[in-house]
């Protein structure tokens, strides 16, 4: 199985050999957004309004928030979500729930066409192109994809180190559960936890790791 510490932040990866410190995702972080507008251009108009994975979040709500979180410059991020907070909300994921829903008003040939834009903007080597943006992206192009029965297409490395990264900072029940179990990932090589082996999907444990419906083990132990 592959060793996937390597591929975090200096800070979330166990000590040892740092030469394959790797802080750039830019290219996986392009083809993930890639494949989720041409994933969103073939949808009809019913599908753009079906509910997410995200809890409360429409297909377009979810493209909404690709489009704030991910293509925002750190400036805009806590410039508007500042606004938000002074303004409204003292919850942020409230103020997180406003901002992606107004992104989310925009027509649907305008949310593709500006997901295609961040892209393009990424592969130019402007913007953040880390983990954390890398995160964003699989997991709510999981959060569109899998409700509708589509396949968002993730390359190992990077269902891997998402998968480890959210093992690290998940919720307390979760972190228990893999306490107790080790998830191995049958069709991309790497595994996350502790004890007996869980066998599954990547997309079915990071899906589980994110506490998402339809994941690998769905309640505690």
């Amino acid at each position: 199985m592959a060793d996937l510490s390597k591929y975090l932040p200096l800070s979330q990866r166990r000590i040892g050999d740092e030469s394959g410190a790797n802080s750039n995702w830019r290219d996986y972080l392009v083809s993930t957004l890639t494949a989720t507008a041409d994933l969103l251009a073939e949808l009809s108009d019913e599908q753009w309004e079906t509910p997410s994975l995200c809890a409360g979040w429409r297909v377009r709500d979810v493209a909404g928030h690709v489009v704030w979180r991910v293509g925002s410059s750190n400036r805009q991020l806590v410039s508007t979500a500042a606004r938000a907070y002074l303004g409204h909300f003292i919850n942020p994921n409230r103020a997180i729930d406003v901002l992606s829903r107004a992104a989310a008003e925009a027509p649907p040939a305008d949310l593709v066409a500006q997901i295609r834009q961040i892209a393009a903007d990424k592969a130019a080597g402007h913007g953040r192109h880390g983990i954390t943006e890398l995160t964003e992206a699989v997991v709510h192009g999981l959060d569109l994809a899998h409700p509708l029965g589509l396949k968002l297409p993730v390359a190992p490395p990077v269902s891997g180190a998402v998968a480890l990264r959210q093992s690290l900072i998940a919720p307390t029940e979760i972190k228990a559960i893999l306490r107790a179990r080790t998830l191995v990932a049958t069709d991309a090589n790497w595994r996350v936890g502790r004890g007996p082996e869980l066998l599954g999907t990547a997309e079915a444990h990071l899906l589980f790791l994110f506490g998402r419906p339809g994941g690998s083990l769905a309640t505690p132990l």
